[in-house]
């Protein structure tokens, strides 16, 4: 399929808008997680944790989706043109290495401010 240059520049814009999402959502989770557990950590602080968490994730793989239909599509165009796809693909990896760290410590956090379960207490009669 052709595309025209304007078409791809608009791909390569998305793709690249996309990256930015990620990192801002980074941005923002990390400051979020400096609130788990302290006076600041609330309910509406867990929810807006999660609901940041999804959208990242959907943003993280559409940005895969378009990333490979841009491989595709200049398999034989310039030099240029692959290599810009070569540092979206470079900016998205790392991008997603600092999400999946960043979500293990979110993991990690909240599972250890987890109130205790209760050993169930065995009736010895």
């Amino acid at each position: 399929t052709q595309v025209s240059p304007s078409e791809l520049q608009d791909v390569f814009q998305e793709a690249s808008t996309s990256i930015f999402q990620i990192n801002a959502n980074v941005v923002t989770l990390e400051k979020s997680l400096q609130s788990l557990g302290t006076s600041r950590d609330t309910a509406e602080l867990r929810q807006s944790l999660h609901s940041t968490q999804q959208q990242t994730n959907k943003v993280i793989t559409s940005t895969s989706h378009l990333i490979k239909q841009l491989s595709d599509i200049i398999s034989g165009s310039s030099r240029q043109e692959r290599l810009r796809v070569t540092r979206l693909k470079t900016e998205l990896s790392d991008s997603v290495q600092r999400y999946g760290d960043l979500q293990k410590k979110i993991a990690e956090r909240s599972r250890a401010l987890l109130p205790p379960v209760p050993k169930d207490k065995k009736k010895v009669s």
